[in-house]
């Protein structure tokens, strides 16, 4: 009631006040707006694909967790005192790291929360410019929301909601998709460790398999490995283990942005590997990841597996 009596106020000051035109009161549905606004509903869809990127993510780190939680309850009868503390820390630190990301992440003030407000301000900004501009031209001296005012009742002619929507679609023209430039890898041949791991070429599988993983994304290009291994050659690196520096001066000698290398062991039929993750351009270790697999024909499986951590890495 108070909001009826403070209206009808407001509109008796307008018409019957000691003015000598009359002043028209149009209204609007942000809502309706939003919805039909093409930049709102590109800026929707970017948001959508940010949030995807963190739950990826968020994914990851929980299945790191709960990996490690499984290992511990699988090995707790062999391991030593010594050794139980020293899984227990580790699934703790995995808990809090998981923790904190979603905190980081969906929390008040977080990534999701500032990204919709970056996303929000402008067209908001756009929507009160178009509303302007409409009430000037149409004489309207007056626009209140209807979603926020609760409209009851208009005559015809006094919701400017499908001008406002006309006027900022027409503006609208989606800028060029910007030209973005690949994330260039370099994989490095991978160390292997044992005799079996050489007579089946498993660090050569295991690359084959990288390539293959990141080729298929769309924001990646591989550098073909004859071109690698001729930098590999002439740099003295063949047939040993490359770590850090050797990585980056490799990934640096191809102007690469990253590079992944590592080290393999096969007994039996159980593989283990490892893969690093390394930022060429500042020469930091973004990730190192442990793999295994049971059985070659699992290889792809748990490659893959470590890979995607390892590229989570990158935030993307």
């Amino acid at each position: 009631m108070r909001f009826l009596h403070w209206s009808a106020v407001l509109l008796g000051m307008l018409i019957f006040g000691g003015f000598a035109k009359e002043y028209k009161v149009g209204y609007i549905n942000s809502e309706r707006i939003i919805a039909r606004y093409q930049a709102a509903i590109e800026a929707k869809k970017e948001l959508d694909a940010e949030i995807k990127k963190y739950e990826a993510k968020a994914e990851s780190l929980k299945a790191e967790y709960e990996r490690a939680k499984e290992e511990y309850e699988s090995q707790e009868l062999a391991l030593s005192e010594e050794g139980k503390r020293a899984k227990l820390a580790e699934i703790e630190s995995r808990r809090r790291r998981y923790d904190s990301y979603l905190n980081e992440v969906y929390g008040k003030g977080g990534k999701i929360e500032q990204k919709n407000n970056e996303l929000i301000a402008p067209i908001v900004a756009q929507i009160d410019s178009a509303v302007s501009k409409v009430a000037r031209e149409e004489g309207f001296s007056l626009v209140i929301d209807a979603t926020k005012s609760g409209i009851v009742y208009s005559e015809i002619g006094l919701d400017l909601t499908e001008m406002v929507i006309e006027e900022l679609n027409r503006l609208y023209a989606p800028l060029p998709t910007p030209v973005t430039t690949k994330l260039l890898f370099v994989i490095a041949p991978l160390f292997e460790a044992n005799d079996e791991a050489q007579r089946q070429r498993v660090g050569t599988q295991i690359r084959e398999i990288i390539n293959a993983l990141l080729g298929s994304k769309s924001q990646v290009e591989v550098i073909p490995n004859k071109k690698v291994d001729e930098v590999v050659q002439s740099r003295g690196y063949a047939n040993q283990k490359i770590g850090e520096n050797e990585g980056a001066d490799i990934a640096r000698a191809l102007d690469a942005d990253y590079v992944i290398y590592g080290d393999c062991a096969k007994r039996e039929e159980r593989i283990q590997f490892t893969l690093t993750l390394l930022d060429a351009r500042t020469g930091t270790v973004l990730k190192s990841q442990e793999g295994e697999a049971e059985r070659g024909q699992v290889l792809r499986e748990k490659v893959s597996a470590v890979v995607q951590v390892l590229y989570s890495a990158l935030g993307r």
